[in-house]
């Protein structure tokens, strides 16, 4: 099962394919919706930390096999400047450490009044196979500027410079920037997009909003969500033409708590395992 997970997920890294599924929701540029955060009050707190739970099946065996955690910290940067630096941190459970090492880290820094980032930093070890890329957005001149390297190859930086427009994000920034969105604004069933920076490419990707669900969580309990399908990147991974189903909570905490994946062979959940320091009541869950 790990050797099937390792063929499929090649080059595209284990706790990236989490961090697309937790993002998926909100992506690309036809339709994009963006929304006035000048007056808007942040749904997340510095302390905050969500752990999710990753399983992948084939012929319908299910095993969990690593895990996500992401936590929030506010800082505060050069001339004042306050910004978000969110830490996500993806692993391989211990078990899986003895066939396939996986240690994978993604840090983004959004700016606390904007929500809009401006350095991004992926690490990635999975195996013998690693990689390092850095993005720092340039918003006065619309551009992105990505450094992408890999380390187990010792091949030389590769530089890349993509256009930026108002609804470019990396995967960490978008999931953050559309947690503090009104969701009132979307309509059930019309296809939205948003553009995603990953190394150095950008990706258009879509969505649906399907109105509210009540969505049941192994080991957690019942929630009351709100219902996304998105298209996912075509590659390795995934054939381009497969729907990420998935649900996040309806209150004032906007936080995905369980993902449905196919991929070219067997599907993956993403759950939610717990969460700490929220600023507000997780009202979601039902009692």
């Amino acid at each position: 099962m790990v050797r099937l997970w390792h063929k499929h997920f090649g080059k595209r890294s284990f706790a990236t394919a989490i961090f697309l599924f937790l993002t998926m929701l909100f992506f690309a540029q036809n339709n994009c919706l963006l929304f006035d955060m000048s007056n808007r009050e942040s749904v997340f707190q510095s302390g905050e930390k969500i752990t999710y739970t990753l399983s992948y099946t084939v012929m319908g065996v299910w095993t969990n096999v690593g895990e996500v955690v992401f936590e929030t910290t506010l800082k505060e940067g050069s001339g004042g400047r306050s910004f978000y630096q969110i830490d996500a941190t993806g692993k391989s459970f211990a078990f899986f450490d003895r066939i396939f090492k996986v240690r994978d880290y993604f840090t983004t820094r959004i700016d606390a009044k904007t929500f809009q980032p401006f350095y991004m930093h992926r690490n990635i070890h999975e195996g013998s196979y690693k990689l390092k890329s850095t993005g720092r957005y340039d918003w006065a001149n619309n551009v992105i500027h990505t450094t992408t390297q890999r380390i187990d190859k010792q091949s030389p930086e590769k530089k890349e410079t993509l256009p930026l427009t108002p609804c470019t994000f990396d995967v960490v920034s978008l999931f953050y920037y559309y947690r503090n969105a009104d969701f009132s604004k979307m309509r059930e069933k019309i296809t939205y997009n948003v553009q995603l920076v990953m190394d150095d490419k950008a990706y258009t990707i879509d969505y649906k909003f399907h109105g509210k669900q009540e969505q049941r969580v192994r080991g957690v309990g019942n929630f009351n969500t709100m219902k996304f399908t998105g298209t996912l990147i075509e590659g390795e991974t995934f054939s381009g033409n497969e729907q990420i189903t998935f649900w996040v909570t309806n209150d004032e905490n906007r936080i995905p708590v369980y993902m449905e994946v196919p991929i070219r062979v067997g599907s993956i959940r993403v759950r939610i395992k717990n969460w700490e320091n929220l600023k507000f009541p997780m009202t979601a869950l039902k009692k």
